[in-house]
């Protein structure tokens, strides 16, 4: 057969009971609030990626407008070098002697 139910066994089990349900309910929200704060750092993580592809893209076009000018100055130095050769020869080598210009090709 069965026993009946103690009351006082009943009441003093009540306040384990209400902790243990308690702490279900806080590890609901400390869940809640922790898969907040992933969900944030990831979304921050993404702008600064973001940003970073920005930042590289950037960095390319100054390189490709670098080479641009350097192509420029190129063309522009190879047009004037282009001109010099039809002088003659012994005014290149009357300045040379007169210590007025240097001629270094790098």
């Amino acid at each position: 057969m069965l026993r009946s139910i103690d009351m006082q066994q009943i009441l003093m089990q009540t306040t384990t009971v209400e902790k243990v349900q308690q702490v279900q309910q806080q590890h609901a929200d400390v869940e809640k609030k922790q898969f907040a704060l992933q969900f944030q750092e990831e979304v921050e993580k993404k702008k600064k990626e973001v940003q970073d592809s920005k930042e590289s893209e950037e960095a390319k076009i100054r390189e490709e407008e670098k080479k641009r000018q350097q192509s420029k100055e190129y063309k522009t130095n190879s047009s004037k070098d282009e001109k010099e050769k039809g002088k003659p020869k012994k005014e290149k080598l009357a300045e040379v002697d007169q210590g007025n210009m240097l001629d270094l090709i790098v």
